[in-house]
């Protein structure tokens, strides 16, 4: 199963894959001859400049980005809106915030690949579908894991009680047979009893419903597995062998 991580890049590599055509395109149609310096201009030293070969750059998310925002007036504005600009604004936030290894939860992640499908959507790019692929996915994983976690935690309640009314009922039974034996102390041990009773079921409430990592049945397919994501049920569209983003 890839990581939050890996689908940020995963989305920044359809991201290059689409929108470099549309950019180089825009660059060679206004500037002619002068593009590849043009396109360079934006950038402040080598690093992060695209690597040239032959005639055509080497892009990536980051170069990509960079151009844009850039170029902007010059070359995007009269095609794409104050909303597809806020878009390039959004993503290189987040193309740093991967850079430098943050973290990233689910909706950061959903909201990435949104924005990378808009933007690719704005430019009419061939690789649209593939990224809501991978939109349906992550949210269809997403909902899987929400609604499982709630089916053992409803079930780990389920049982909370039957423990509960396991203890009630020792509890009473030593009680009633203390209490009729009428000996001396029998309302001490009683007593004792009642307290202990009391946090048994203390603990049963204030006891967090178990993290299945260790070995559990798999809610799909059944079988017996031992972290949280199961080896024998199908892929998703994340599993590739290779991410490539810059």
């Amino acid at each position: 199963m890839s990581t939050n991580s890996e689908r940020i890049a995963l989305a920044l590599d359809h991201l290059t894959d689409g929108m470099a055509p549309y950019v180089e395109g825009k660059l060679r149609a206004i500037y002619r001859k002068d593009w590849a310096r043009q396109a360079a201009n934006s950038f402040r030293s080598e690093r992060g400049r695209p690597r040239k070969d032959g005639d055509h750059f080497e892009w990536d998310a980051h170069s990509l980005l960079t151009v844009m925002w850039d170029h902007w007036n010059s070359l995007f504005r009269h095609d794409l809106g104050h909303y597809e600009r806020s878009l390039v604004s959004e993503l290189r936030e987040y193309r740093n915030r991967w850079a430098h290894q943050q973290d990233f939860d689910f909706a950061d992640t959903f909201r990435v690949l949104d924005s990378v499908r808009r933007l690719l959507e704005a430019v009419h790019a061939d690789n649209v579908a593939e990224v809501s692929g991978l939109q349906t996915s992550i949210l269809e994983s997403h909902v899987a894991d929400a609604v499982n976690s709630q089916i053992q935690r409803t079930a780990f309640q389920r049982n909370k009680w039957w423990v509960i009314a396991i203890y009630t009922t020792c509890c009473s039974m030593i009680i009633w047979h203390m209490l009729t034996l009428e000996r001396a102390g029998a309302n001490v041990v009683a007593s004792i009893t009642v307290l202990t009773l009391l946090y048994l079921i203390y603990q049963q409430f204030k006891m967090e419903p178990p993290v299945y990592y260790g070995p559990h049945e798999c809610h799909r397919c059944h079988r017996i597995i031992y972290g949280n994501e199961c080896p024998y049920c199908p892929k998703s569209l994340f599993d590739t062998p290779s991410i490539t983003a810059h």
